[in-house]
């Protein structure tokens, strides 16, 4: 695994689960807060955000006892691939290093690999260093990557990693909550996807392996059952027949994923912490609307924001 080796408290899940459950309660009143126009938002840039949301995994994972850390540790990998891309991304900007440091104090990705992104400054460089890493000490299906990268940039870059991740690492975890939520991931990434190809008549890469019986390949290849596809996944999966914008269609997926983790998390301590997780996640989303989003109104900004 590519995550630090931090000391283990080895506390039991009933010293944790309250702590959750009084974390998640400060963070939603602090949303609503900032909608009522009660608090100003507590950070100034995106950065602060992103630093905040790290130091809050970080906090998590040092409070987990090893068996945990070895169950969820794929999940907590998954949400440091994002540390990944924007640390190329930032290399690829030249930006200052301040901002490239920003990125890292809070990150638990293993110190070998921070080095790494530290020490090489050309992109394409870091790009063939952050594969031979994936495919050493992850998976050897992650070749390919830097190639990707060097013809048709970062985009593309960021795409292969995330699908390779979900084939090889998400829907593959030993766990069964770990597999369940990267199922319900690829189900929502997937009907993206085709709503996406489908309105824009682009070619776009689906993931294996949802819950969603669907050959989505074979769909998008015929407009008209991919419209069929569509309709009937309103009705099946509950999406809302208005929804005719794909960002209404996110954030109600993204909605729906959240009801779902939240009715899971009652099964057990796995599925608390991975609800947890995916709220502070989402949390991070809506003081990022709330920074950036008060010329569009206040109703329209309570509406974006994902209680």
């Amino acid at each position: 695994m590519l995550l630090r080796n931090l000391p283990q408290s080895e506390f039991p899940s009933e010293y944790l689960l309250p702590r959750l459950l009084a974390r998640n309660a400060a963070a939603a009143a602090s949303v609503q807060g900032c909608l009522d126009g009660d608090n100003p938002v507590p950070w100034a840039t995106d950065q602060d955000i992103a630093g905040q949301l790290q130091a809050e995994r970080f906090w998590l994972y040092h409070q987990l006892h090893s068996r945990l850390r070895c169950d969820l540790g794929p999940l907590f990998l998954f949400f440091e691939l994002k540390t990944l891309v924007n640390w190329l991304r930032v290399r690829q900007a030249r930006a200052s290093g301040a901002l490239l440091h920003s990125f890292l104090p809070q990150s638990l990705l293993c110190p070998e690999l921070l080095k790494a992104l530290q020490d090489e400054e050309e992109p394409k460089a870091l790009a063939e260093r952050l594969e031979k890493f994936l495919c050493t000490r992850l998976d050897p299906g992650f070749s390919g990557l830097a190639e990707g990268y060097k013809k048709k940039g970062l985009l593309a870059f960021e795409g292969q990693l995330y699908q390779l991740y979900f084939e090889r690492i998400g829907l593959a975890a030993p766990e069964a909550t770990v597999r369940s939520f990267f199922k319900g991931l690829v189900d929502q990434r997937n009907i993206l996807a085709l709503a996406k190809a489908n309105l824009w008549q682009e070619k776009m890469t689906f993931v294996d392996g949802g819950y969603l019986a669907v050959n989505w390949e074979r769909v998008l290849a015929e407009p008209k059952r991919a419209d069929r596809v569509l309709a009937r996944l309103q009705w099946e999966s509950g999406l809302p027949r208005e929804a005719q914008e794909l960002s209404a269609l996110e954030d109600f997926l993204l909605h729906r994923l959240c009801r779902i983790l939240q009715r899971q998390a009652r099964n057990g301590t796995k599925e608390r912490i991975i609800h947890y997780l995916w709220q502070q996640d989402i949390h991070a989303r809506n003081m990022g609307l709330l920074l950036h989003g008060r010329l569009v109104g206040g109703e329209l900004l309570a509406a974006k924001v994902i209680q």
